[in-house]
């Protein structure tokens, strides 16, 4: 895995918290990033990746839950940090309409924003060389 560039990942077993907020999600993505030595574990420290948009209903062994939910979407996001990673986790569910076309066009987008607020975080996070 490439350390300054996220990857497409599955959702990691850790992530129990967003898999219990959506049932049957309509889509779901995850991208990995490595950890250097030096950055934090702590999963509320990486929620910037949303730029503290988004409150974080719940937290849990290493995962933090944010409820991302706009236009009728059922939305929401999860970080989730353990020994070697930190994943972005993603789950939506459309139940309207009006979300199914929000969500047909805010989903060609989303891929190419999540791994870009990854690495904006990441780089962030990074302790000085």
């Amino acid at each position: 895995m490439l350390k300054d560039r996220p990857v497409t990942v599955g959702i990691p077993e850790g992530a129990r918290l967003i898999r219990e907020a959506v049932d049957r999600p309509d889509y779901q993505d995850a991208y990995a990033m490595e950890l250097r030595p030096g950055m934090p574990r702590d999963p509320a420290a990486w929620t910037g990746i949303l730029r503290d948009a988004f409150p974080v209903v719940a937290r849990q062994d290493g995962e933090a839950l944010m409820n991302v939910s706009t236009a009728g979407l059922d939305a929401w996001a999860s970080i989730v940090v353990d020994e070697r990673y930190v994943t972005l986790c993603s789950s939506v569910k459309t139940t309207t309409r009006r979300s199914r076309l929000y969500w047909s066009a805010v989903k060609r987008v989303h891929p190419f924003m999540a791994r870009t607020m990854m690495v904006r975080t990441h780089r962030r996070l990074s302790p000085s060389p």
